[in-house]
C-alpha cells in the first residue's frame, strides 16, 4: 500500500461510518479529499512507512514539492518529512476536526490514529501555543479538540489512542507544542491518570506523563540561547545586567553572605504546630540578598528560550498542582510529587548545575516541598523526603541555605522525636540508608555546614540521632507489631550508620586513586635499548655479536649472558662480566639489577665483583648510593635488593674503616635512606618524616651500634634536598607516556621491601591537626561564599575531623547493638560498623580510635568469659579472623589481644573441661552450635592470622611476634605450662625468615628475649623444645651466607650464649653444647661471624662443674682450632682466646687445662705462620681497619696466659707462666713502644698484684709456698725479660722500680723479700745496660724507699719494754728524709748521738758485709738481742738448700736468709763467763742468746711485725747499695756516688741513732738483766762496713783484681804511696777532687763520731753500773771494731791530715775505764773480729 495511504484508508473508514443526515460537512470534506486526483503510478510507490521509522526525519528536505495542488497531496504524503503547507494543511486537518466533534467511537478512533500519523511523520509543522507562530490557531485549535476527546465515557482505547496523539505532538519536533496547548496536554494526562478507572490506563497515562514531561527538560538542555537570552551558564548568569525593578541573579547567589539559619529547634518547633507560614518565613529568610531586598520568585519567560521556558511552566505547573489540596482525596498532590521527583532524577547533570534556572524556580519547588514535609500524610511526606534525598544529592550546590532548612525539618525532626509517626520514620531511614551511601555528599554537608560557624551541625547532628535511635533498648512488654517495628527502625538506624563508614572509605580511597593512577604505567625500556641497537647497521662483526647480547640480555639477561661467555666476547669470569655490566651502553638498567640480584653462585660472584670494582673511598654515605645506584636499577624482589644492600654495605666499610663499628650500622643506614628518599619526594606519603624520626630509625640501645648524629643530619639534608633517582631520566626520552614515574618506583621499592615508614605524629597530635584543618576548610568557604558557590570538598584530610566527630558515637552504637541485641542482622551490621570502623580509623592514622573499636571487637568475641559467650559472639570472632585476613595492617598495636584471642580459642577447643563450660546453664542444641562454630574458627581462620604475617610490613610484623611472644609468654606461666604460642612464633619465623636481614634483625631481637625465657623454664619439656627450636631456626639461618664485616649470626646464637651461662639443669647445658656441635657439624662453611657465640658458649661450658660438659665441648673447640684455625679466628679472636684461657682455669679436669695452655701457643704459631698479625689482617680474609694495631690480636692472648700464672696448681700455672715468657721473647722484637707498655701494665705488672697489694696481714701462709715460690721465679724472668729487650723497654724502668719497691715498703716480710730480691736481681744483671737517667731514677728509688721503710716505730712505742712508760727518751736520732736532716733531741745530752765502733782489721770490710748479708736464714737479723749464738745456728742446712744456696745470686740469699727471720726480741743464752769468740771474717757477728727457749712461743704483736719487716728492708736495700758498689761504681756519676753516701750515712745514723749507749742503757733499766734490750746492731754493722768501703774506695781506689782496698804498707810504702796520691790527684778532673775531698770530710766526721761516743761512755760510769756499761760494750763492740779497723785502711795523707782530730779520740779511748778497754781488747783478739 502506498506511503500516502493511510490518510486516504482513514478518511475512507470515517465515511463509511458517518451519515450524511448526522455528519453532512464531515462527509463533504472527507469527500472533497478523496475527490482530489490521484497520483499516477501508484504501484511505483513505496510502501508505507511505520511511526517511528528513521526515515521520518531523515530526509525531508530532499523531498521535491509539487508545483500544483490538485493530484499532489497523496503523492506528497508518501514521502515520510514531507511538510504540508498552507491549503494542504487545512485540506487535511478539516475531516479530522470534523471527526473529533462527532464524539462517534468508530469516527474519532481512525481520526486519532490518522493524526498521530500524521504528527509522527512530520507531515505537520507549527507552534501551538506560541504567538505569531506558524499554524498556531489551526494547530491550537485541533490539539484542543483531541484533548476533549476525553471524558467520564470515554473507552479505554479512545484514552489510549488520545494519549498516543498527545504523546506524539509533545515529543515532535515539528509540531512543537508550547504554553496553553502544552499545559493543557498535562491536564488532560493528569485527569486520566487520576480519574480513569482502569489500573492500566492509569499506568499508561502516568507513565507516558513522565515520559512528556521527560522530553520537555531533555529539549530545554539541548536548546539553543539566543545572545539577549539568560545563559545556563553560571558566570553567563552573574554578568547580566541588573535592572531598577528586580533583583539579577547575580544578586540571589550572594545570598549566602548573609544567611542567618533558623536553629533546628525553632524549625521542629514550627513543623510539629504545622505552623506553615512560619516554615515559608524561616524558609525565606534563608533566600534574601545582602542588602535585605527580597528574590523575586517568579520565571522571566521573555529572558529565556522556548524550550526552558515550556520546561520551567511545566515545572512550576506540577509544583503547584503538588500544594493542591484535596480533603476528600490527595491523588492529585501525591502525583505532582512523584513526577517532581521523577522529574528532578531524571534530569541530566548539567541541569543540576544551572543555577540560573534552578534558581527561577526554587521558590515553587521548595514551596511544595515544605507544604509536602509537614502533612500528615504518610505517602506524601514519603514523597517529600524523596524529593528531598534527589535535592540533596544532586542539587545541593546551589541549594545550600534551603537544605539548611530542609535538613532539620525532614530529618532531624523525625529522628529526634520520639513521638513522630513510624511509617515517617521509616521513610526518612530509608531515605538515609541511600543518601548516606553518596561520599561526596557526606563530605559536603560536613563542610558546608559543621564547618560553617553559622549554620547548624548537621552531619554530627543526623549520626548523633541515628545513634540514638540504634542504641534504644528493646522493650520486652510491647506488642509484636511495635516490636518489630522497633527492630526495624533501629536495624534501619544501624544500617545508615554503617553506610556513613563504608561511604567515608570510599571517598579517601578515591581521592588516593587519582594521584596513584596519574603517576603513568610501566613503559619498557627495552624498546629504546634495541632501537639504539638496529640502528648501528655499520658496526663491525665483534661489535655487532655484542649488540645482538645485549638486545638479548634486555629481554633475558641470564641467557644472555651464557651466550656471552660461550661466544668468548668476555672471559668465563665474575670481574669479566661485572666489568661489561659496567662499561657496556645499552645495557636495560633494570636487568642489570635483576641479574645481579640473582642467587646463584655465578650471578652472585658478579655482584659482588661489580660492587667491589666501585670505589667509595672518601665518598659521604649519601654521595655513594647515588653513585652506586647510576649503573643499574635495584630489582623487583626483597631478597634481590637485600643482597645487593648487604654488599654496598660490606664494600663501603672497606672504603672507609672506622667510620661505623660494623657493617650492619651502613647496611640499616642504606636502607634508611632509601626510605627518606620515598618519605622526602613522593606526594602520597604525608606526614612527611622529620630528622629526628630518621635519626630514631637509625638509633639502638647501643650507641655505639649506630651511626654519628652529625652524619646522620646531614644525610637528612642533603636527601631532602637533593632527591636520589630510582630511574634515569634520559631513559625515558621521547616515551614519557610509558616511562613509569618515580614517584611510583620508589613507592614500589618500600612496598617490595615491606618497609614501614615511620609514624612521625603521636595520637597526641591528632587533635590540633584536626582542628588546623576545620580552619582552613572554613576559611575556604568564607571566600567562596563571597562569591555565592557552593562548596564541594577534594581534601583528603576531611575525613579525618569527620570520623572524630562522630566515631566514638558510632563506636558506643555498635557496642550497645551487641550487648542488647540477639538479633543476627543487627549482629552482622554492627559487625560490619566495627570493620569499616577499623579501617577508616587505620588509615586516617587516627591510633586512639583504631584500638578502641579493635580492642571492643575482642571483647565481644567473649573468649576471656565462654560461660557468657553466645552465637553473636562468635559472630565477632569470625569477624577479627576476616579483618586478619584481608587487613591484617590495621592491628598494629592491637596484635597482643588479637593473639590472646586466638590462644584462648585454642584452649577453649582443645580442653574438654574448658569446652564444658561454654553458654553454662543453656540448651544443650545452641550450646553444640557455638562450640562447632568455635571449632571452625579455631581452623583455617585461626591459622591464616599466622600464615598472612608473612604480608605485613615491618613494624607491623616485629609488633606482631612482640605481641605473640607476650602471650606466649603468659602461656608458660600457666599450670600447666602451654606452648601453642611457641609453636606459632616458631612456625611464623619460618614463614618470615626469607625477609630483608635488617627487618629480620628487629623480629630476631624480640624472639631471641622469648627463647631465652622459655629455654630458661623451670619444666624442662619446654625449655628442650626452646632450645631445639632454636637450634633449628639458627640452622636455617646460617644458610645465608654473611658477607665480612657483619654480626647478625652472632645474634642469632646469642640466645645460646645467655642460656648457657644461666642455666642451672645440667640437661639444659648438655643439650646446648649438643646443639651447637650440631650446628657446627652441619654449617661449619656458613660460620662467620657466629663463631664469637659460638666460643662464648663453649666458654661457659668451661666453667660447667660437669666434667662430660667440659670435655665435650673442648674437643670441639680443638677439633676447630686445628682443623678450620684460618675460617674461625676472624673477628672473634678474642673470644677464641678467652675461650681456650677459661678451659685452662676450668678446675675440673687439668689435663684439659694444659691442653688448653698448649692450643694458646699453636694458635699464637699458626698465626706467626701465615704472618696475619705483621699484616694486621685477620684469618679470613677480613682486614682490620687501619688504625688498629697488629699487636691487638696478641694482646688476649697474653693476658689470658698472664692471668693463669696465678692458678693454683703449679703445673698448670708454670706451663702458663713458661709459654707467656717465651710468647714474649719471641715475639718481643716485633711489638711497639706502645704495645709492649700495655703488656707491661696489663700484662706482666698484674701477675704480681696479690703481692703488690698485700695488707697488713702476711699474704702467704705456711702453705703457701707454691706462691712464694711462682712469685720469685716470675719476677726473675720480668727483670730477665726487661734486660734482655732493655733497649725496646727502657722506658718501663719507672713502673718497674715502682713495683718493686711498692712490694718494698709492705709489712709483709714475704712481699719485701721478693721485692726487692728481685731489685738486686735486676740491677746484678743488667745494670751495666743502665743510663746515667736509670742510676738516677734507681738510686732516687733506693732513698726513698730507704726513707719510706725506717722503723720509725721504734722511736714512739717500741722504744721502752715498759709499755706503760712509752714516754721515755730513746736518745738522739738524726733522720734523712727526702734530702732534708729532720733532728731528733734527746733526752740525755741533747747533742747528736754519737756513732760507736769498734774496728776489727781493714782486710775483712768487704768480707764482713757480704757475710753479715749471707748468714744462714735461722739467724735472726734486724731487730738484735745481746751478741751471743742462738740455738738455731747450729742446725745445718740440708745438701738441696746448700747447693741452691750456691746457684743463687746476692739478692736471692738475701731473699733466704731472710725469709723465716722472726722479728722478735730473741731470748738467747746468757753469757759465757769472761770471753766470748771472735767472728771469723767469712760470718756476720753472732750475738749470744741471752732469752730462755720458751719465750720464743711469745705472740709477736702486728707492730712488731711491722717494724720486723722494715728492719729486713733496710737490711736488703744495703745488700742492694752492696753490690751497687761494688759491681757498678765505676758507671756511677760523682752525683750518684755521693747520693750513695748521703744513703748509706741515713741507714747507719738510723740504727745508730737507736743503738745509742744512753738509748741502750735506757731499756736495759726497764727489762730483766737476763734479756737484752731492742736494738738495730746488725744494720748499723752492716752499714758502717759497706759506708766505709764506698769511703775508702773513693779516696784511696781499687785493687784491679778484687776491687778491695789496698793492705796497708810499710812506712816507707807510705812515703811513696803519698808521692803517688799526690800524683794521681794532680790528673784527676775537679769532680773527682770534689768528690773525693767529700769522701774525705764524710770518713773522717764518721770514724771521729764513732771514737767520740765510745770515750764518753765514761762519762756515765758513775752514774751507771759497771755491769751495764759491760752489757752496752758488748753490744756496741762489733761497730767499734769495724770502725777502728776502716781507720787501718784509712789513706795515709788523710789520717795524717787528721791526725789532730784522731788523736785526742784514740788517747781517750784508751784512758777509758778498765772494764771497757779490757773488753774492747778481749772483742779485738776473739777469733770473730
Amino acid at each position: 500500500m502506498a506511503a500516502g495511504g493511510f490518510v486516504s484508508r482513514a478518511f475512507e473508514s470515517m465515511l463509511k461510518e458517518c451519515s450524511s443526515k448526522k455528519n453532512p460537512d464531515l462527509q463533504k470534506a472527507i469527500q472533497t479529499y478523496l475527490d482530489s486526483p490521484k497520483q499516477r503510478n501508484q504501484h511505483s510507490s513505496s510502501t508505507e512507512p511505520k511511526p517511528g521509522d528513521g526515515s521520518s526525519t531523515g530526509d525531508t528536505q530532499h523531498v521535491r514539492k509539487p508545483t500544483g495542488l490538485s493530484g499532489t497531496i497523496t503523492t506528497a504524503l508518501a514521502n515520510a518529512g514531507y511538510t504540508l503547507e498552507g491549503a494542504e494543511v487545512e485540506l487535511v486537518l478539516n475531516p479530522l476536526r470534523l471527526a473529533f466533534e462527532t464524539k462517534n467511537l468508530k469516527i474519532l478512533e481512525p481520526a486519532l490514529d490518522c493524526l498521530h500519523k500524521l504528527i509522527a511523520y512530520d507531515h505537520l509543522e507549527g507552534d501551538p501555543g506560541l504567538d505569531g507562530g506558524k499554524n498556531v490557531p489551526l494547530f491550537t485549535d485541533i490539539l484542543n479538540m483531541v484533548c476533549n476527546c476525553v471524558d467520564n465515557s470515554s473507552t479505554d482505547s479512545t484514552i489510549l489512542q488520545v494519549l498516543k496523539v498527545l504523546l506524539t505532538a509533545v515529543a515532535s519536533t515539528k509540531f512543537r507544542v508550547h504554553g496553553e496547548p502544552l499545559l493543557g496536554i498535562i491536564r488532560v494526562c493528569y485527569n486520566i491518570t487520576l480519574h480513569s478507572k482502569s489500573p492500566i490506563t492509569q499506568a499508561t497515562s502516568k507513565a507516558m506523563l513522565t515520559q512528556m514531561i521527560s522530553i520537555l527538560f531533555r529539549r530545554m538542555e539541548t536548546d539553543v540561547v539566543p545572545t539577549s537570552s539568560g545563559s545556563s551558564d553560571t558566570e553567563a548568569a552573574s554578568s547580566s545586567d541588573q535592572n531598577d525593578n528586580g533583583t539579577t541573579l547575580g544578586d540571589a547567589l550572594n545570598w549566602v553572605k548573609d544567611t542567618t539559619f533558623a536553629s533546628i529547634e525553632e524549625l521542629q518547633k514550627l513543623a510539629g504546630g504545622a505552623d506553615l507560614k512560619g516554615l515559608e518565613a524561616a524558609l525565606d529568610n534563608v533566600v534574601h540578598v545582602e542588602n535585605g531586598k527580597k528574590i523575586t520568585r517568579g520565571i522571566d519567560l521573555e529572558s529565556m528560550s522556548l524550550g526552558k521556558r515550556d520546561a520551567l511552566l511545566v515545572l512550576c505547573t506540577l509544583c503547584k498542582m503538588s500544594k493542591k489540596e484535596d480533603t476528600d482525596d490527595t491523588k492529585t498532590q501525591i502525583l505532582s510529587l512523584e513526577l517532581l521527583q521523577g522529574l528532578l532524577e531524571g534530569v541530566s547533570h548539567s541541569f543540576t548545575k544551572n543555577f540560573h534556572l534552578i534558581d527561577s524556580v526554587k521558590a515553587y519547588l521548595l514551596s511544595a516541598l515544605l507544604q509536602a514535609s509537614v502533612s500528615q500524610s504518610a505517602v506524601i511526606f514519603q514523597y517529600a523526603t524523596g524529593i528531598f534525598s534527589v535535592l540533596l544529592l544532586r542539587y545541593r550546590e546551589s541549594l545550600k541555605g534551603e537544605i539548611g532548612v530542609f535538613f532539620p525539618l525532614i530529618i532531624l525532626r523525625s529522628l529526634d522525636g520520639s513521638d513522630f509517626p513510624v511509617n515517617q520514620k521509616m521513610s526518612v531511614l530509608r531515605m538515609l540508608e541511600k543518601i548516606c551511601k553518596d561520599p561526596q555528599m557526606l563530605v559536603d554537608v560536613y563542610v558546608n555546614y559543621d564547618c560553617d560557624h553559622e549554620a547548624p551541625n548537621l552531619f554530627q547532628r543526623m549520626v548523633t540521632a541515628l545513634s540514638k535511635i540504634a542504641q534504644v533498648p528493646q522493650n520486652a512488654d510491647s506488642n509484636p507489631v511495635a516490636a518489630n517495628q522497633t527492630t526495624s527502625i533501629k536495624s534501619s538506624s544501624l544500617q545508615c550508620l554503617v553506610n556513613i563508614l563504608k561511604s567515608l572509605i570510599d571517598w579517601e580511597k578515591s581521592k588516593r586513586e587519582p594521584e596513584r593512577n596519574r603517576r603513568g604505567d610501566w613503559a619498557p625500556e627495552e624498546d629504546l635499548a634495541r632501537e639504539s641497537v638496529e640502528t648501528k647497521g655499520h658496526e663491525s662483526t665483534m661489535a655487532a655479536a655484542i649488540s645482538e647480547v645485549v638486545g638479548q640480555f634486555n629481554r633475558q639477561p641470564v641467557k644472555g649472558i651464557e651466550n656471552l661467555i660461550s661466544n668468548k666476547l668476555v672471559e668465563n669470569a665474575p670481574a669479566s662480566v661485572a666489568q661489561f655490566l659496567r662499561n657496556t651502553p645499552n645495557l636495560d638498567k633494570a636487568m642489570i639489577g635483576d641479574y645481579l640480584g640473582q642467587q646463584e653462585e655465578f650471578p652472585l660472584g658478579v655482584m659482588h665483583a661489580y660492587v667491589d670494582s666501585v670505589t667509595f673511598s672518601g665518598m659521604k654515605f649519601d654521595t655513594a648510593i647515588r653513585e652506586f645506584l647510576k649503573g643499574f636499577y635495584l630489582p623487583g624482589e626483597a631478597q634481590k635488593i637485600d643482597r645487593i644492600m648487604e654488599k654496598f654495605a660490606e664494600r663501603y666499610c672497606a672504603d672507609n674503616p672506622g667510620l661505623f663499628k660494623n657493617a650492619d650500622i651502613a647496611y640499616v643506614l642504606a636502607y634508611a635512606v632509601i626510605m627518606l628518599n620515598t618519605d622526602a619526594h613522593d606526594p602520597m606519603v604525608w606526614p612527611k618524616m622529620s630528622k629526628s624520626d630518621f635519626i630514631r630509625m637509625n638509633n639502638t640501645y647501643n650507641p655505639e651500634e649506630h651511626a654519628p648524629i652529625e652524619l646522620l643530619e646531614e644525610i637528612y639534608d642533603s636527601i631532602v634536598k637533593e632527591e636520589i633517582k630510582m630511574r634515569d631520566e634520559a631513559a625515558g626520552t621521547g616515551k614519557d607516556s610509558k616511562q613509569k614515574p618515580e614517584g611510583e618506583e620508589r613507592g614500589h621499592l618500600v612496598s617490595i621491601l615491606k618497609l614501614s615508614l615511620p609514624k612521625t605524629m603521636p595520637s597526641s597530635d591528632a587533635k590540633p591537626q584536626s582542628e588546623a584543618i576545620i580552619k582552613q576548610i572554613q576559611a575556604i568557604i568564607q571566600n567562596r561564599a563571597k562569591r555565592g558557590i557552593f562548596y564541594t570538598a577534594q581534601e583528603i584530610e576531611l575525613v579525618r575531623p569527620m570520623v572524630e566527630a562522630v566515631g566514638w558515637s558510632l563506636l558506643a552504637t555498635f557496642s550497645v547493638t551487641m550487648e542488647q541485641s540477639e538479633d543476627k542482622p543487627m549482629v552482622v551490621l554492627s559487625m560490619e560498623g566495627f570493620s569499616a570502623g577499623i579501617h577508616l580509623t587505620y588509615a586516617l592514622g587516627m591510633d586512639t580510635m583504631r584500638f578502641a573499636f579493635v580492642t571492643s571487637l575482642i571483647r565481644f568475641t567473649f573468649l576471656h568469659s565462654p560461660k557468657e559467650m553466645r552465637i553473636k559472639n562468635v559472630e565477632a570472632l569470625r569477624t577479627l579472623f576476616d579483618l586478619c585476613d584481608v587487613e591484617p595492617d590495621c592491628l598494629q598495636d592491637t596484635w597482643n589481644a588479637v593473639l590472646e584471642c586466638v590462644s584462648r580459642l585454642e584452649h577453649i577447643t582443645t580442653t574438654p573441661a574448658v569446652a564444658a563450660t561454654v553458654m553454662h546453664g543453656l540448651n544443650q542444641i545452641s550450646k553444640e552450635a557455638v562450640l562447632q562454630a568455635l571449632k571452625e574458627q579455631a581452623g583455617k581462620p585461626a591459622e591464616q592470622v599466622f600464615v598472612n604475617s608473612e604480608k605485613l610490613p615491618s613494624n607491623s610484623i616485629v609488633e606482631f611476634f612482640t605481641a605473640l611472644c607476650g602471650v606466649s609468654a603468659e602461656e608458660l606461666k600457666q599450670s600447666p605450662a602451654r606452648i601453642f604460642s611457641l609453636q606459632r612464633a616458631v612456625e611464623i619465623s619460618y614463614y618470615n625468615i626469607a625477609r630483608i636481614r635488617m627487618v629480620w634483625a628487629r623480629i630476631w631481637t624480640v624472639l631471641a628475649n622469648h627463647f631465652i625465657s622459655a629455654g630458661s623454664h623451670a619444666d624442662e619439656k619446654v625449655a628442650v623444645y626452646a632450645i631445639d627450636s632454636l637450634r633449628q631456626l639458627g640452622m636455617k639461618y646460617l644458610e645465608h651466607a654473611e658477607l665480612t664485616s657483619f654480626t647478625f649470626q652472632n645474634d642469632i646464637l646469642k640466645p645460646f650464649v645467655v642460656l648457657m651461662r644461666n642455666s642451672r639443669s645440667e640437661t639444659i647445658r648438655s643439650l646446648i653444647v649438643d646443639c651447637i656441635v650440631q650446628l657446627i657439624k652441619s654449617k661449619v662453611a656458613s660460620i662467620k661471624s657466629g663463631w664469637q657465640s659460638v666460643f662464648m658458649i663453649f666458654t661457659a661450658a668451661a666453667d660447667d662443674d660437669l666434667e662430660s660438659i667440659i670435655e665435650k665441648a673442648f674437643e670441639n673447640v680443638e677439633q676447630i682450632l686445628l682443623e678450620r684455625f684460618d675460617q674461625v679466628v676472624g673477628d672473634c679472636f678474642m673470644d677464641c682466646i678467652n675461650c681456650l684461657i677459661r678451659f685452662a682455669n676450668n678446675k675440673t679436669s687439668h689435663h684439659i687445662s694444659l691442653k688448653a695452655v698448649a692450643l694458646l701457643r699453636i694458635c699464637e704459631n699458626r698465626l706467626a705462620e701465615v704472618g696475619m698479625v705483621a699484616q694486621g689482617r685477620i684469618p679470613g680474609g677480613a682486614l682490620k681497619p687501619t688504625n688498629v694495631d697488629a699487636e691487638y690480636y696478641w694482646f688476649p692472648m697474653l693476658a689470658g696466659l698472664s692471668d693463669l700464672t696465678s692458678d693454683l696448681r703449679p703445673e698448670v700455672r708454670s706451663c702458663a707462666l713458661e709459654v707467656l715468657f717465651d710468647l714474649v721473647n719471641e715475639r718481643g722484637r716485633k711489638f711497639s713502644t706502645p704495645f709492649w707498655e700495655s703488656i707491661f701494665h696489663r700484662v706482666l705488672f698484674p701477675i704480681f698484684d696479690h703481692v703488690r697489694h698485700a695488707g697488713e696481714e702476711s699474704l702467704f701462709s705456711a702453705g703457701d709456698e707454691w706462691l712464694r715460690e711462682s712469685s720469685i721465679h716470675s719476677l726473675q724472668l720480668l727483670c730477665n725479660l726487661f734486660n734482655t729487650f732493655y733497649k725496646e723497654v727502657c722506658f718501663m724502668l719507672p713502673p718497674l722500680l715502682s713495683l718493686l719497691l711498692d712490694c718494698a715498703k709492705k709489712t709483709d716480710q714475704m712481699v719485701v723479700s721478693i721485692s726487692l730480691s728481685a731489685l738486686v736481681h735486676l740491677i746484678e744483671v743488667g745494670g751495666n745496660q743502665f743510663s746515667e737517667s736509670d742510676w738516677d731514677l734507681l738510686l732516687k728509688s733506693i732513698r726513698d724507699a730507704s726513707y719510706t721503710t725506717q722503723p720509725l716505730e721504734l722511736l714512739n712505742e717500741l722504744g721502752l719494754e715498759n709499755p706503760m712508760n712509752p714516754s721515755i727518751a730513746l736518745g738522739d736520732l738524726k733522720v734523712h728524709t727526702s734530702g732534708e736532716v729532720r733532728q731528733f733531741d734527746s733526752t740525755d745530752n741533747g747533742k747528736i748521738s754519737p756513732l760507736a765502733s769498734l774496728s776489727s782489721g781493714n782486710n775483712s770490710s768487704t768480707r764482713d758485709t757480704n757475710a753479715s748479708l749471707s748468714q744462714d736464714h735461722h739467724q735472726e737479723s734486724g731487730l738484735q738481742s745481746e751478741g751471743v749464738p742462738s740455738p738455731s745456728d747450729k742446725a745445718q742446712k740440708s745438701a738441696e738448700a746448700a747447693s741452691l744456696q750456691r746457684s743463687q745470686t746476692i739478692g736471692q740469699r738475701i731473699m733466704g736468709n731472710m725469709m723465716d727471720n722472726i722479728f722478735l726480741r730473741s731470748r738467747s743464752a746468757k753469757a759465757k763467763s769472761g770471753t766470748s769468740d771472735i767472728p771469723a771474717p767469712s760470718s756476720p757477728p753472732k750475738l749470744p742468746e741471752a732469752v730462755e727457749p720458751e719465750a720464743k712461743d711469745e705472740e709477736e704483736s702486728p707492730l712488731m711485725t711491722t717494724v720486723r719487716g722494715k728492719c729486713i728492708t733496710q737490711l736488703i736495700l744495703l745488700g742492694a747499695i752492696d753490690g751497687i758498689q761494688k759491681k757498678y761504681w765505676e758507671n756511677l756519676n760523682e752525683p750518684q756516688k755521693i747520693a750513695i753516701m748521703d744513703i748509706l750515712l741515713s741507714l747507719v745514723e738510723f740504727a745508730a741513732s737507736y743503738n745509742s749507749y744512753s738509748n741502750l742503757r735506757t731499756r736495759m733499766q726497764h727489762i730483766p738483766a737476763e734479756r737484752p734490750p731492742l736494738n738495730l746492731l746488725r744494720q748499723e754493722l752492716a752499714g758502717t762496713c759497706i759506708y766505709l768501703d764506698v769511703l775508702h774506695k773513693t779516696t784511696s781506689g781499687f785493687n784491679d783484681n778484687n776491687g778491695q782496698l789496698l793492705e796497708p804498707k810499710s812506712s816507707h810504702d807510705t812515703d811513696v804511696s803519698s808521692d803517688n796520691n799526690g800524683l794521681e790527684l794532680a790528673e784527676h778532673s775537679y769532680e773527682e777532687t770534689k768528690l773525693e775531698g767529700i769522701a774525705e770530710e764524710k770518713l773522717v766526721s764518721f770514724c771521729a763520731q764513732v771514737l767520740r761516743d765510745t770515750s764518753d761512755l765514761q762519762s756515765t760510769i758513775g752514774e751507771t753500773s759497771s755491769v751495764d756499761i759491760h752489757r752496752v760494750l758488748e753490744l756496741r763492740s762489733p761497730v767499734i771494731v769495724k770502725v777502728l779497723k776502716g781507720m787501718c785502711f784509712m789513706n795515709n795523707k788523710i789520717f795524717r791530715n787528721h791526725l789532730g782530730v784522731f788523736y785526742p779520740l784514740l788517747t781517750k779511748l784508751i784512758c777509758c775505764d778498765q772494764v771497757i778497754f779490757i773488753s774492747l781488747c778481749l772483742y779485738l783478739r776473739s777469733p770473730k773480729s
